[in-house]
């Protein structure tokens, strides 16, 4: 992989040393075994302000606002993957992800708006999303994000393949989960098969 072809792994919480911080170091440590380019985007350390709908992206096709979001738009473009890992808030994504994922409108209004993709629409990335939930499961525990996510993979063109969703995580966390564990296992080790297949 080339130093700018990376997957982008997203870290949607805020909280420090929790199951959204254990899963990102497990991804960290397979990727580090098998050479996988990654960088992590802690956002919530960043500044990203919220998109207001201003509409400058439907007559430029990139975003008018200048913060932290700004070179990520590239990186999302020279990227091969990004993985999404976040919290569930109240049925959703976490403030902040659904944040990023609101300031890729200029993604949708480059293409079709415009006409002008800002983004190249022919380039493999491979998508994951993993959703932890502190409730114990109950039906469409997840469906709210997954929604988000569905548009938002979309919007970065990327093929979203995966989904993962740890449900009473406040009283099973992850490294405790041993039937979630087995699940991530095979599906990041399928995942870092497929980036190798296409990098050969």
């Amino acid at each position: 992989m080339g130093k700018s072809d990376k997957i982008l792994i997203i870290n949607g919480s805020p909280r420090k040393n929790k199951n959204c911080a254990s899963v990102i170091k497990e991804i960290i440590k397979k990727f580090e075994e098998n050479q996988i380019e990654y960088k992590v985007l802690d956002i919530y350390k960043m500044n990203i302000e919220y998109c207001t709908a201003c509409g400058a992206c439907e007559k430029t096709g990139h975003c008018r606002i200048k913060d932290d979001m700004t070179p990520i738009y590239e990186e999302f473009n020279q990227s091969t993957g990004t993985i999404t890992v976040s919290p569930m808030y109240f049925a959703s994504v976490s403030t902040k992800v659904k944040t990023l994922v609101d300031r890729t409108q200029s993604f949708f209004s480059s293409k079709y708006v415009l006409n002008k993709p800002s983004i190249d629409r022919d380039k493999f990335r491979l998508g994951m999303y993993i959703a932890i939930g502190g409730q114990p499961e109950y039906k469409n525990q997840f469906l709210g994000g997954q929604l988000v996510m569905d548009i938002f993979y979309k919007s970065i063109n990327t093929d979203l393949e995966y989904n993962l969703y740890l449900s009473n995580s406040d009283q099973v966390p992850f490294e405790e989960n041993e039937d979630f564990k087995a699940k991530f296992n095979k599906s990041v080790d399928e995942y870092i098969y497929k980036i190798k297949q296409n990098n050969n």
